[in-house]
């Protein structure tokens, strides 16, 4: 994400979505250990959007090189 980047929907934790046959789609949550399958229709189009509307805001491939090259030139002593 670009780092003025206050809010953005990924800071309540990491999630995972995939597609399956049929057009299925599924989620996967974890937080402290803990991990739930989200197999609903509507919770797991929830992630998907929300997948969606990250991938839109993050930052582009060569954008997050550049970042990462200068916060480790950064840390570098």
């Amino acid at each position: 994400m670009p780092p003025a980047s206050d809010f953005h929907l990924g800071l309540n934790g990491a999630f995972v979505v995939v597609g399956a046959e049929e057009h299925r789609r599924f989620g996967y949550v974890e937080s402290q250990g803990i991990g739930m399958v989200v197999d609903e229709v509507g919770s797991a189009s929830h992630l998907c959007l929300r997948h969606g509307m990250l991938r839109s805001q993050a930052l582009n491939t060569e954008q997050s090189a550049r970042l990462i090259e200068r916060l480790a030139g950064e840390t570098a002593t």
